[in-house]
């Protein structure tokens, strides 16, 4: 239980972040921040798993888990974010950029598969109606979702396009 906790705060805040998404543009200090910083996250998070939170008792379980969470900070706040919620809305704003710049790259050959795919849905023979037209709808509304989703402003897009292979490589 300890060790969900312990982490519950990162998907917490990016989610929050997501919904309520106030942009600046991005810098490539920011992008350069972002990167370093989780860099550094995930060596301590590999380092902080070794811990057997389930073995420890709740005490000491407690005192681990604020530590990590100060040492997060203190690792977040050294690349120039003041707080997690900064943090967070950098994180995602490089992400989405990044994750738009790559949909760009692929986005004729995913427009053709899905073409191809309502294609199918429509010629299926053991489909009725109801059920062609649902599934239709509901690949329409992924589409739209994802579409949304990857919306970034171009600024950021062009921001990110030279830490690539840089982003490919710290979030494997």
């Amino acid at each position: 239980m300890l060790r969900l906790l312990r982490f519950t705060w990162i998907p917490i805040v990016i989610i929050w972040h997501v919904v309520t998404y106030a942009q600046t543009p991005l810098s490539s200090a920011d992008v350069k921040n972002v990167i370093g910083a989780v860099k550094e996250l995930k060596t301590e998070f590999d380092k902080d798993n070794a811990y057997d939170l389930d073995q420890m008792t709740q005490m000491d379980a407690l005192v681990k888990s604020q530590a990590a969470h100060t040492k997060y900070m203190g690792i977040i706040n050294k690349y120039g974010f003041a707080d997690s919620e900064k943090w967070a809305t950098a994180l995602m704003q490089v992400a989405r950029a990044y994750a738009a710049y790559k949909m760009q790259l692929e986005k004729p050959n995913m427009q053709a598969q899905i073409k191809e795919s309502m294609a199918q849905i429509e010629n299926n023979p053991n489909l009725t109606p109801q059920q062609k037209q649902q599934m239709m709808q509901m690949m329409q509304q992924s589409t739209q979702s994802w579409g949304a989703y990857l919306n970034a402003p171009p600024a950021d897009v062009e921001t990110v396009k030279p830490f690539v292979a840089e982003i490919e490589q710290t979030f494997k």
